[in-house]
């Protein structure tokens, strides 16, 4: 099968978020798996090639012109993804199945389909609705909500990464049950491996070795409750005075939660990293204790299957996918959006050292059998072809 998978991000060009992961791992698994694949995604640096071969998948890096109006940027991104695609087409042949990331390559999936007879799926990984915290806004949000609308009606097949979010995509877009089917997200734990000095790692960030330490990795939005967190550590300091809180990523609310830390006297306990990637991520989710996901709204958290993979256990809100992947006081602990119940699920998992540790390797056990992506990637061939 030839497939054409479009998308924002990938690791190999540029890299935001975790589609950015999904799709390079994805892309892998389907070639491990004997499938032609071929990534379509943006230009990243200026020393890219067009094309290249990365462990056996093709990658077209596709170039186009910026725009102040994000929304027009991304129709720019579209074209030109539609471009490569009919250029590559014309050069090797007919590709069988088309499968667009998000919102940011929609109109690509859906332009190709007015003038081709293929087999096109759409994986929906958040909705803007989710994205803003759970709230309608209007403006540019409207119009990316009618994109998501669109995509959902026009595609063959709709996965979704929990059913939590499958339900939400059914309830505002109304897309028939039958189109939509739930893919989780996987995870390759081998990354994972390896042994590290924890008391060393966290000396570079100037945290006591026997410091019990708290690891956020996420976008600093208001969907992702990082403000969640800060608000809880007044009353888990109250109990661990040594207690230490990492925050990695960055966002609109990075500077106001590090504001509001300052405010309310946690900022030495505090250490904001801004984005951090590779080994460096790798390193600070095995050197610390717990993983927090304060998430007001979550469609799957690939987080916690990172957490896991490090042996780590998590405290994640029990809204959209953790809901349904987490087991309770197994894998990690389920809280609710709110800081006395984040504060609750650290302290509970603080309190019993051994029993946090358990629950980090079931979590790691969890994403070996449930979560590989030679795993997610048969689920997905399914889709392609039923």
């Amino acid at each position: 099968m030839r497939i054409a998978i479009f998308a924002w991000e990938s690791i190999h060009s540029i890299s935001v978020g975790g589609i950015a992961i999904h799709v390079t791992e994805l892309a892998c698994a389907l070639e491990r798996k004997g499938q032609e694949v071929h990534v379509f995604t943006r230009m990243g640096r200026e020393d890219h090639p067009a094309y290249e071969r990365i462990h056996g998948v093709h990658y077209h890096r596709c170039p186009y012109a910026s725009s102040q109006n994000f929304i027009e940027e991304v129709h720019n991104m579209c074209r030109s993804l539609v471009n490569a695609f009919f250029a590559t087409e014309n050069y090797i042949g007919p590709f069988d199945v088309i499968h667009a990331h998000d919102w940011l390559t929609s109109n690509a999936v859906l332009w190709i389909k007015q003038v081709q007879s293929i087999r096109t799926i759409f994986t929906i990984h958040s909705t803007e609705y989710g994205r803003c915290g759970n709230n309608f806004w209007e403006g540019q949000s409207a119009v990316i909500r009618q994109q998501e609308r669109q995509a959902t009606q026009g595609v063959d097949k709709v996965i979704a990464v929990s059913k939590a979010l499958r339900n939400e995509i059914n309830w505002m877009y109304n897309t028939p049950e039958e189109k939509t089917s739930v893919v989780y997200n996987g995870v390759n734990p081998w990354t994972y491996g390896g042994w590290v000095d924890a008391g060393a790692i966290r000396r570079l960030y100037g945290i006591g070795p026997m410091d019990p330490t708290i690891l956020f990795v996420g976008r600093m939005v208001y969907q992702k409750g990082p403000d969640l967190l800060v608000e809880a550590i007044p009353c888990i300091l109250r109990y661990y005075n040594n207690a230490k809180f990492v925050f990695v990523g960055e966002g609109g609310m990075r500077w106001s939660v590090q504001d509001r830390a300052r405010e309310i006297g946690v900022e030495d306990a505090c250490r904001f990293l801004g984005w951090q990637d590779g080994w460096r991520l790798t390193d600070l989710y095995k050197s610390v204790d717990v993983v927090c996901v304060p998430s007001r709204n979550e469609p799957f958290g690939i987080v916690i299957l990172e957490a896991w993979s490090s042996g780590k256990p998590v405290v994640t809100t029990s809204v959209g996918g953790p809901n349904e992947i987490v087991w309770h006081d197994v894998t990690g602990l389920k809280i609710n959006p709110h800081p006395e119940s984040v504060a609750w699920g650290i302290g509970t998992c603080l309190e019993d050292f051994d029993h946090c540790q358990w629950m980090g390797a079931n979590g790691r056990t969890a994403v070996e059998t449930a979560f590989s992506w030679d795993v997610i990637a048969d689920h997905v061939l399914d889709v392609y072809t039923t």
